[in-house]
């Protein structure tokens, strides 16, 4: 008789577990990003009291944030050559911990501009790194999962203020706990830096994915760049200065104008859910007319409807419209530009795209102190409408690609 001396666990080891969390990693740290997005809006009439700064001082820092965050994303690609995925993961963590642990701590002006920087470089590292890994070893759905896990996390920004006003009379603990969730994060990644190890490159080969050729990748890739640069500018703008403008513009509780925030961000985590879900039951295109119309009508609501209908309806449904924009734009980036430029493409793109997170809702803060906070909603509209125009000249140029590699000799 021969006994075998079998574990269950010897037959299965786990992989289910150790594939589970290779697969929450990245979605953890991308709801870890997104918390300081959605807070900073609801916080920063608390700041501007506390160190009595100006309010487009909220501008000053976001321009700081932009440029930090540009510089540490055109640099992730020799970076990550040198450090590898996780250890410029690690480093992106580490330099957000210090910023938001010492924006917590800043006893004057100059220090959250200096913070700000910090806090920029290292949200740039984490973005592009994180974002790259996935273009090349995940799905469109798994990439709508990605960016709804960020809009979690900026949908948590505001009750984070919210509860750290209420806990403490300060918004101090609020961004001392989202430096405490940065450092954890470094920590997870820092122990599990095998996940980030392999990257499974797509063959170059791929017949429905060949690079055009070069004049029309650069007319590709400057409207490509434009579609990030508007759609983040509009998202950003939205998103930080919509609580000034309903509470000092126009008279709306603070109460209800931090659900309309909140609501906001909820729409968007809510709209990259649904593409997580049923991203692959729709062309992406069509994702991307569907957001992009409704966001000019969103826009035209929040600037022409009564205050409570701009906070609770016409915010979430904006939020909800360009949701799907950063993500299908992502996934479409192959098909335009060839899978040898992918990765330039996509840093290319989140370079502009911070260009405009940053630039524009910068450059509307010193319209608004200038001319009023009235002008918030003719702007977030006219930005709605240059976005559906880039939109308009992409899907003719990709059109009309496409007919030249129809013909006969093309």
């Amino acid at each position: 008789m021969i006994i075998l001396d079998v574990r269950v666990s010897d037959i299965q080891p786990r992989p289910r577990a150790g594939q589970w969390i290779r697969s929450s990693i990245p979605l953890l740290t991308f709801v870890t990003l997104g918390l300081p997005a959605g807070a900073l809006g609801v916080a920063w009439p608390y700041m501007r009291a506390s160190f009595g700064a100006p309010l487009a001082g909220l501008g000053l820092v976001l321009a700081t944030f932009t440029i930090a965050y540009f510089l540490a994303s055109a640099t992730s690609g020799p970076l990550t050559g040198r450090l590898g995925t996780s250890g410029l993961l690690v480093g992106g963590c580490t330099l957000s911990a210090v910023a938001w642990l010492g924006l917590a701590l800043a006893p004057e002006w100059w220090i959250v501009i200096v913070v700000s920087f910090l806090a920029g470089a290292g949200s740039g590292l984490i973005d592009a790194s994180v974002n790259a890994h996935i273009s090349l070893n995940r799905g469109v759905r798994y990439m709508g999962w990605l960016h709804a896990s960020w809009a979690v996390g900026a949908a948590l920004g505001p009750p984070v203020v919210v509860v750290s006003l209420a806990g403490t009379s300060s918004w101090r603990a609020g961004f001392a706990a989202m430096g405490g969730a940065f450092l954890a994060v470094g920590l997870l990644v820092s122990a599990r830096r095998q996940d980030w190890a392999e990257a499974a490159v797509p063959p170059a080969g791929n017949p429905s994915q060949k690079a055009p050729g070069r004049p029309a990748y650069r007319r590709a890739m400057v409207v490509l760049a434009g579609l990030f640069l508007v759609a983040a500018g509009l998202e950003a703008t939205a998103g930080d200065w919509s609580y000034t403008q309903l509470t000092v513009g126009r008279a709306l509780s603070a109460g209800l104008a931090s659900w309309g925030a909140t609501l906001f961000w909820a729409g968007l985590a809510a709209g990259r859910v649904a593409l997580g879900v049923l991203g692959n039951r729709f062309p992406p295109i069509r994702l991307l007319d569907a957001g992009i119309g409704i966001s000019v009508l969103a826009t035209l609501m929040f600037w022409l409807a009564p205050p409570l209908v701009s906070a609770l309806i016409a915010l979430p449904l904006l939020g909800a419209a360009v949701s799907v924009i950063f993500p299908v734009l992502l996934s479409l980036t192959p098909g335009r530009v060839g899978t040898r430029m992918t990765a330039h493409a996509v840093g290319y793109g989140l370079a502009a795209g911070t260009i405009g997170g940053g630039g524009v809702p910068a450059g509307i803060g010193v319209v608004l102190q200038s001319v009023g906070l009235f002008t918030l909603g003719p702007l977030l509209s006219v930005l709605a409408m240059v976005l559906a125009l880039l939109h308009a000249i992409s899907r003719g140029a990709r059109r009309y690609a496409q007919l030249g590699q129809d013909r006969p000799g093309s």
